[in-house]
């Protein structure tokens, strides 16, 4: 039995020997297409050779990894939807096409794969938008017989990119894995039994579908290839489904012995599979760099996780699990993806912050539903039931389980509406990025040569203008006013690594003809100037940087560096950049922790990153092979893809000497040449921004001066206003800041006498129980101060259940606290009631509980629902 590492070897090395050069796979993350959330086809890093602006290949095989999520809540109740799978990928840009692509696939599943011919069915176009795929069909009655040749519709044999642009037929090969108990008697490769699995999908690109629904040739055909490695395995390893094959076996076993269970039932199988993949999709996503979150790319990896790890608990686990598999993940592709064994503790960090996290929020979702199931009447809405299985991980089939023992029903209609518009805000993510700018950011990459990029040496260059866009980004060959340009050479630095492009001017025989406003790459070697005034075509002009500015830029850069090895080393390797933003005004840098630091540690971090800048430390830049760089131990960036060779940023010692050195980073940014011009970091803000990672925002350079005489200008002006000197102001703000502390507790205590004091806004009533229920109406309390009206109030009765509340703009706190001893009476569940009444959450114990939501409904109403519910 071939393993699934000898198909992906053996596969390219097929592809290989037909002349198709191997291309390692590209980045989950999509860099030259912004419209893309993920790579989720192994054509998309060949978008610009598809569509005929880039001419730098003919054909290529490859592996792509892949990540599609759009039926992630299918995956584990099927036997083959998965999240994270690999794509075999063999394409031809204006190369072979239909005959080559058809044999070689023949020859490869029969003859080197060895699958039974009588195994394969196939499909063709059968024509409608455009004509019938009568090549094909005839191409394939080389190797199957009509009975096995089958003719579909758009919807399954005709590709497309989008409503115009390229398209064209497509002919799907599929494996018979045998009788199913299928009860159709016409079961065929249209049946969903499950008998008949596409394996093959091959797209003959040929058409270029216009505006008004016509087609026309393309200048040159092409072919599209996709084979997912899961199901090729599934054939070859003779498995049920893809989740028995070697690709998920060992986390499989592993999960099972972990979670004690047989994986007999149909819910232990369910769980087993969405663990697996799961954890697969995560591992990969997280060395790539993305990290949970509420949004775009970080949005979709929360989901994946904490999908996984409500499956793992609803199996008993009580305590973060999904991390210990990664290690299992790791030996599935040993040797193969190098991301996943050397971000191995990180990735495992990530996965057990995020799932101690979600697991507490668990606890709070269990609350959250009991409440709402107590208010909600007959039927939960359905935004609240899709509210809890985004924010608590509650599959709708639980809720509805759990409200139907309660007798109460969901909206699944609502619920689908929310899910629908989530899924939109996770769809959104291309921003401004239009199909047409996309397609015209590809345009200036492919059509112009790489931007000679001399910043490094100087500030001041000649250049020619090679191509214009006006401000709606159409080619020009002149702009007025605001547009685009792109220059053969140039010493403006375009925006990457985090720091802002130069700004600067453009002249013209020693005249000022127009201002450079940012410099970015859109897609990787062409650096696109905005600009404002007038510029033509083919005129060679003199560009220079803002000197200033630059400068700011280069001290703020550098203290990055000091600070990402200072925290290095004092909290360890583990520490990853997690992003970064470098302006002449400040700095940004983002790191990961998995614990919050103390005061002294990140003091002494600081005072590392200050040390090194007064030490003078040389400052050397070099470009150097790519395999340097874990030869001499330099920091790199998750899920970042270098150039070979790439540029090597070391602070301290030498290339010759680099255990003497203080930092060594690959980076592309501009720096200072010695640590001293760096003259202080000063770290104005540290903090947490989601689980796991944390922000120092500062400056540094001139703009740490500016800062400090900022700072030392607003001392003088409060010295004068506190008649003292310079040096005294801090005495005197404390001895302020003291007498102002005593003035607020006298205030505070004589509020609370007054407003423990009562009035109408008291009154009390008898339970049905026999309970008296006292409600207070704290107007103009603040809540901190309801807990202390309570005790107040509690002092004046023997047995009583105490209710105080208060609105301020719009939102009603409250607290409800126990006097005496009431057996039936909790303060806690009695809390959470009125909390789902209004929208809202509480807490606490059987003695005293609070919370609160929106003030909804006037007080007397309040009031009266109270003594219904209660």
């Amino acid at each position: 039995m071939k393993t699934s590492t000898e198909i992906r070897n053996g596969y390219l090395q097929f592809f290989h020997s037909k002349g198709l050069p191997i291309i390692a796979s590209s980045s989950l993350i999509p860099h030259s297409d912004p419209t893309l959330l993920f790579t989720s086809a192994g054509m998309v890093q060949f978008k610009a050779n598809f569509l005929g602006i880039d001419d730098s290949l003919k054909n290529a095989t490859t592996c792509q990894k892949c990540v599609r999520t759009t039926d992630i809540d299918s995956v584990g109740f099927t036997e083959r939807h998965l999240t994270f799978f690999e794509m075999l990928g063999n394409f031809s840009f204006g190369d072979y096409f239909k005959k080559e692509a058809i044999d070689w696939a023949w020859e490869y599943l029969t003859k080197v794969l060895g699958l039974s011919p009588d195994k394969l069915y196939v499909s063709i176009y059968k024509g409608g938008i455009a004509p019938r795929d009568e090549e094909a069909y005839n191409l394939w009655l080389n190797y199957v017989p009509k009975e096995r040749i089958f003719e579909l519709g758009e919807a399954d044999n005709f590709w497309t990119m989008g409503s115009t642009g390229p398209c064209g037929p497509c002919s799907e090969i599929y494996y018979d894995f045998g009788d199913k108990g299928c009860k159709n008697p016409h079961c065929d490769i249209t049946c969903d039994c499950g008998r008949f699995v596409e394996i093959w999908n091959i797209v003959f690109e040929s058409y270029n579908r216009q505006e008004d629904g016509t087609f026309k040739p393309l200048p040159h055909n092409n072919i599209d290839t996709g084979m997912g490695l899961e199901r090729l395995c599934m054939a070859m390893q003779n498995a049920k489904n893809v989740f028995e094959t070697d690709l998920f076996t060992p986390l499989i076993n592993r999960a099972k012995q972990d979670l004690h269970i047989a994986g007999n039932t149909k819910e232990e199988v369910s769980a087993l599979r969405i663990i697996a993949d799961h954890v697969r999709s995560s591992s990969f996503l997280i060395a790539e760099g993305i990290l949970p979150s509420n949004e775009g790319r970080g949005y979709i990896l929360r989901r994946l996780i904490r999908r996984a790890a409500r499956y793992a608990k609803l199996m008993g686990n009580d305590r973060p699990y999904l991390y210990t598999l990664v290690p299992v993940v790791k030996e599935i592709f040993a040797g193969l993806y190098p991301e996943i064994d050397k971000n191995l503790s990180h990735i495992q960090d990530v996965l057990k912050l995020e799932e101690t996290t979600f697991l507490k929020t668990l606890v709070n979702g269990e609350e959250k539903l009991s409440a709402l199931l107590a208010s909600c009447g007959k039927t939960l809405p359905g935004e609240e039931a899709f509210h809890l299985h985004e924010t608590f991980g509650f599959p709708l089939e639980l809720t509805k389980e759990i409200a139907a023992a309660k007798g109460v029903t969901v909206d699944e209609k609502g619920y689908e509406k929310a899910k629908s518009a989530a899924q939109e805000k996770s769809r959104s993510y291309a921003d401004e990025f239009t199909k047409d700018k996309a397609y015209m950011m590809q345009h200036v990459e492919t059509h112009n040569p790489a931007t000679v990029f001399t910043g490094y040496e100087t500030l001041t260059d000649e250049g020619t203008v090679l191509m214009l866009l006006n401000d709606k980004f159409e080619l020009t060959d002149e702009v007025n006013g605001e547009g685009y340009a792109v220059f053969d050479r140039t010493p403006f630095y375009a925006e990457s690594g985090g720091q802002v492009g130069d700004k600067g001017v453009i002249t013209l025989d020693g005249k000022e003809i127009a201002r450079v406003d940012d410099v970015q790459k859109p897609v990787a070697k062409v650096f696109l100037h905005k600009i404002s005034g007038t510029l033509k075509k083919g005129q060679k002009v003199t560009l220079t940087v803002n000197a200033a500015l630059r400068k700011r830029c280069m001290a703020n850069h550098s203290a990055i560096h000091l600070v990402n090895a200072a925290l290095r080393q004092v909290f360890g390797t583990s520490v990853h950049q997690s992003g970064s933003y470098v302006s002449p005004e400040r700095f940004r840098f983002d790191y990961t922790l998995s614990k919050t630091p103390t005061a002294e540690e990140l003091n002494k971090a600081w005072a590392i990153a200050n040390k090194a800048a007064e030490d003078a430390l040389p400052v050397t830049c070099e470009v150097r092979p790519l395999a340097d760089a874990e030869k001499l131990g330099a920091v790199t960036l998750l899920g970042e893809t270098y150039a070979d060779p790439a540029r090597f940023v070391l602070m301290g010692g030498s290339f010759a000497h680099p255990e003497q050195k203080y930092s060594l980073e690959l980076c592309a940014g501009t720096h200072v040449k010695n640590t001293a011009d760096v003259m202080t970091v000063l770290v104005l803000k540290e903090g947490s921004v989601s689980a796991g990672v944390r922000r120092v925002e500062g400056v540094a350079g001139y703009a740490a001066l500016d800062y400090l005489k900022n700072v030392n200008r607003q001392a003088e002006e409060l010295a004068a206003r506190l008649e003292v000197p310079s040096k005294d102001v801090f005495t005197r703000v404390n001895v302020i800041a003291d007498e102002l502390k005593e003035v607020k507790k006298r205030y505070l205590q004589f509020r609370e006498k007054t407003l423990a004091a009562g009035g109408i806004n008291e009154m009390s009533f008898t339970l049905k129980n026999g309970t008296v229920l006292v409600v207070r109406n704290a107007e103009g309390a603040e809540p901190k101060e309801l807990r202390n009206i309570a005790d107040t109030i509690a002092q004046k009765y023997k047995q009583a259940l105490i209710i105080v509340a208060c609105d301020k703009d719009g939102k009603r706190a409250f607290v409800v606290k126990t006097a005496g001893s009431l057996p039936n009476t909790n303060a806690a569940t009695v809390a959470k009631q009125i909390a789902a009444d209004l929208n809202g959450r509480a807490g606490g114990r059987a003695d005293f509980a609070q919370g609160g939501g929106e003030a909804k409904r006037p007080w007397q109403e309040f009031i009266d629902g109270l003594k219904m519910s209660l």
